[in-house]
């Protein structure tokens, strides 16, 4: 059995910093720098880049726990109503990416500019763009590096355990070290505790990250060929869809905080059917662009002079009509 790892809260003086945090944020810092770096590789508009991540982020966050809270606690929405708003009290990955791309929609449309600015912050206002902005490419950016950032990600809900799964066969070698620990058999490294427990589960957020490093090593190894714009975003959406549909069998379901089923499916898996289907959509879509000898991706690149100046030349991004 897979042992049951415990790790503590880090304590800084009066913060408390929680594991799952910190792997999230990690996650989130890497991928972000991953993303520049390719952009950069590429003679992306890297302005535009970083305001498309930050209204995806801000929404991705923002839809990971609202509909986190409409789809699997709607008893708590009615009954407060204001959880809604309450960010701490969970998030769903599905929300997350659907938020996401809500986000990025409204990115396509709308521009934040700054009402007020000092030292300290910004306030922005949203008005309609003038032009709107090609989505795909960025998009198709962001999902060559997101199965990296993933990996911290699931590994926060490894490390928390937040997503303990039916009851596995003692003997598996997938199987984690739930239940009450053995103190005998407890390792100690450092704070940090391997315990084996009497009650052994499948921990799907550590299956599904097992998942994650192949998708992100196999993804990783094309980054140096030039694929057609789109090839990502099938390619994640084909991979990952039928891996987490087949992947929520293996919730409990005989307990009270079992996920809620929608005619015999979980949200997730419902998301999964919708995923998979987008993901054969993109297949064409490349395909088409393909064929047509137009890349997306040229709709946000840099004029070919500004794109070869060396990095610690500032360059100045082209004024929207």
């Amino acid at each position: 059995m897979i042992p049951y790892i415990y790790v503590p809260d880090l304590k800084l003086g009066p913060l408390t910093l929680h594991p799952f945090g910190l792997l999230v944020a990690t996650g989130v810092i890497i991928g972000t720098w991953l993303a520049t770096r390719r952009a950069r590789q590429r003679g992306l508009d890297l302005d535009k880049l970083n305001s498309f991540i930050t209204w995806m982020l801000v929404a991705g966050f923002l839809g990971g726990h609202m509909l986190d809270q409409i789809f699997y606690h709607p008893a708590e929405v009615l009954k407060r109503p204001w959880s809604l708003f309450l960010l701490w009290e969970g998030l769903s990955s599905f929300g997350g990416f659907i938020g996401g791309l809500i986000g990025v929609v409204l990115w396509k449309f709308f521009e934040a500019v700054p009402l007020y600015r000092n030292s300290f912050f910004t306030i922005p206002k949203f008005k309609r763009r003038a032009r709107t902005m090609p989505i795909m490419p960025f998009c198709d950016l962001i999902l060559s590096v997101f199965p990296v950032a993933w990996i911290f990600g699931r590994s926060g809900c490894s490390v928390v355990h937040d997503h303990q799964g039916m009851r596995a066969p003692a003997d598996h070698f997938l199987a984690v070290a739930f239940g009450r620990p053995d103190p005998t058999r407890t390792i100690h490294l450092g704070s940090i505790e391997l315990r084996y427990g009497d009650a052994p589960h499948f921990d799907l957020g550590l299956l599904e990250m097992m998942f994650t490093v192949v998708l992100a090593t196999l993804l990783a190894l094309t980054w140096r060929r030039k694929l057609t714009t789109g090839s990502y975003i099938a390619a994640v959406a084909l991979a990952y869809a039928p891996v987490r549909f087949a992947m929520d069998f293996l919730r409990i379901r005989d307990v009270e905080s079992a996920d809620p089923r929608y005619g015999s499916f979980t949200p997730a898996q419902w998301a999964c059917i919708a995923l998979f289907a987008f993901g054969l959509f993109m297949v064409r879509r490349v395909m088409q662009i393909r064929k047509s000898g137009e890349d997306p991706m040229d709709l946000v690149s840099l004029p070919a002079e500004a794109a070869t100046l060396p990095p610690d030349v500032p360059i100045e991004a082209p004024v929207e009509d």
